[in-house]
């Protein structure tokens, strides 16, 4: 085999696997091994001695098997295969095409995420989400759910920084008009606690706010958002998902499109 098959090669094995999964918890003899992992002392010696060969595990002088730095390193790329596999289903009909580079290489991050498929829960997670939020409420979508907007001014009233990102071309109901006119958003745009910026084309869903992901969804394989959604409260995933929704917010317009003033 050449280059880097090897390494997939050996952890393909599900055996080899979890020998690497319970190293990374804490290093142990040979004997310890076969003894959690239920294995034969023979086929734990054959496995360990080829995940040696790999560069994957090394023997220190009290015989105690390590990961060694590339063995870590692989295992935390596994992450993002297995968070793929985990949402095989979802990612038959959506893509991660759309995501900058940086983003879309490092979602092995996202592994820990609840996917739910049910849009009207995705919707009350995100006002439970806006509801709790001490500090921010940042949403990247296409469009604004009229049941959020008592949830935003009440979160904006109490000091909440809400930062919304909307595409240019979006045509407002008269709740989402309200919401603009409402002497609150004036006072909050002055005070730097509310603000709205616009894109050609949001390609990602996403609600976080500084305890949670309450919804982050990609598009489908047809170029459009559905709002089934994955959700977590993992500290890893918030920023991930903050410095998405950053990457888009520093790339957007400033300038509030007049049909958000324009009565229909």
């Amino acid at each position: 085999m050449n280059n880097y098959s090897i390494l997939l090669f050996e952890l393909a094995s599900e055996d080899r696997l979890n020998i690497l999964l319970l190293l990374k918890r804490t290093p142990l003899k040979l004997s310890h091994v076969s003894a959690k992992l239920n294995f034969t002392v023979q086929e734990t010696s054959r496995n360990m001695t080829r995940l040696t060969e790999a560069g994957l595990i090394t023997k220190d002088a009290d015989s105690l098997f390590h990961l060694t730095a590339y063995g870590k390193e692989a295992l935390n790329l596994l992450s993002g295969f297995r968070f793929l596999y985990k949402n095989k289903d979802y990612f038959a009909n959506h893509t991660l095409a759309t995501l900058p580079n940086q983003f879309r290489n490092s979602i092995g991050i996202l592994e820990p995420c609840k996917y739910s498929n049910d849009v009207m829960t995705t919707f009350h997670n995100v006002e439970l989400m806006i509801d709790a939020a001490e500090e921010i409420v940042w949403i990247l979508t296409d469009q604004i759910l009229a049941s959020t907007i008592p949830y935003l001014l009440r979160a904006v009233q109490r000091g909440v920084q809400f930062h919304l990102l909307m595409p240019k071309g979006y045509l407002p109901t008269d709740n989402i008009r309200s919401l603009v006119l409402d002497p609150i958003f004036s006072k909050a745009v002055k005070a730097g606690k509310l603000d709205l910026r616009f894109l050609d084309k949001i390609d990602v869903f996403l609600c976080v706010s500084e305890k949670e992901v309450s919804a982050l969804a990609f598009q489908n394989v047809q170029g459009n958002l559905e709002y089934s959604a994955f959700e977590s409260m993992g500290t890893d995933v918030i920023e991930w998902s903050k410095a998405l929704f950053t990457h888009y917010w520093n790339r957007a317009s400033s300038q509030i499109p007049d049909q958000l003033y324009q009565p229909t």
